[in-house]
């Protein structure tokens, strides 16, 4: 099945939510930056980073591979 417009749309919308709601995130890490914890803040704002890029590859798998993860096997 063909990519469509509107699968892409959808995607880049979800990817974009994600990102926001990571920002936000982001946002509080820096809070702890500032309030002494260094280490702890950079360690968060670095994981969230990497969830806003891995959702956004996944995301992105998904409408060009034609998958809802359905098939996808969860790991333990």
């Amino acid at each position: 099945m063909a990519i469509t417009p509107k699968d892409a749309f959808n995607a880049a919308r979800d990817i974009a939510t994600h990102a926001v709601e990571k920002a936000s995130d982001i946002v509080e890490d820096a809070g702890d930056i500032i309030r002494g914890d260094v280490s702890g803040g950079v360690n968060a704002i670095v994981q969230d980073s990497m969830e806003i890029a891995t959702h956004a590859v996944e995301r992105t798998k998904e409408v060009f591979t034609d998958r809802d993860g359905a098939d996808e096997v969860d790991e333990v």
